[in-house]
């Protein structure tokens, strides 16, 4: 399967290059397990209403395969874990991610605040997000600021 340039640079290894592309990895795996466990619910119990699923689980397994497949041994562990990502998702699907991950993005401010106000250092918000400290400093101080001014 041809597959072309997404405009994104990749660091070593395939690394995602930022957080951005961590994060935009990370919700191809909540929306793809969304939907399976939507049909699933659905086609289980007839139950019309899957929000009471666990959406954001799966954001966690697709991780971990994609950091396993990553550290893979196996020089084409990567490779065939993204042909089969790619076979999962219709263009529609990626315009979606794109969008949701665009709306965490704006979010995060609120998030990492959240986060704060439980208690938890700048440090730990940062090691749970994939974000720098300083970087989830600023998002606080920002998110201060906006709730701030009238």
């Amino acid at each position: 399967m041809d597959q072309e340039p997404n405009g994104n640079e990749q660091g070593t290894e395939g690394a995602p290059a930022t957080a951005s592309d961590r994060l935009v990895a990370d919700m191809l795996g909540l929306f793809n397990k969304y939907e399976r466990e939507t049909a699933a619910a659905r086609a289980a119990k007839g139950d019309t209403n899957p929000y009471d699923l666990a959406p954001y689980e799966d954001v966690h397994g697709l991780t971990n395969e994609y950091e396993a497949a990553r550290a893979s041994k196996d020089p084409d562990a990567l490779d065939q874990f993204l042909d089969n990502l790619a076979e999962d998702f219709h263009l529609d699907d990626v315009r979606a991610l794109r969008t949701a991950t665009a709306a965490v993005q704006a979010a995060m401010g609120r998030i990492a605040l959240a986060a704060r106000v439980k208690g938890m250092s700048p440090d730990q918000i940062a090691a749970e997000t994939g974000y720098t400290a300083s970087r989830i400093t600023q998002f606080i101080r920002e998110e201060k600021q906006r709730l701030a001014t009238p």
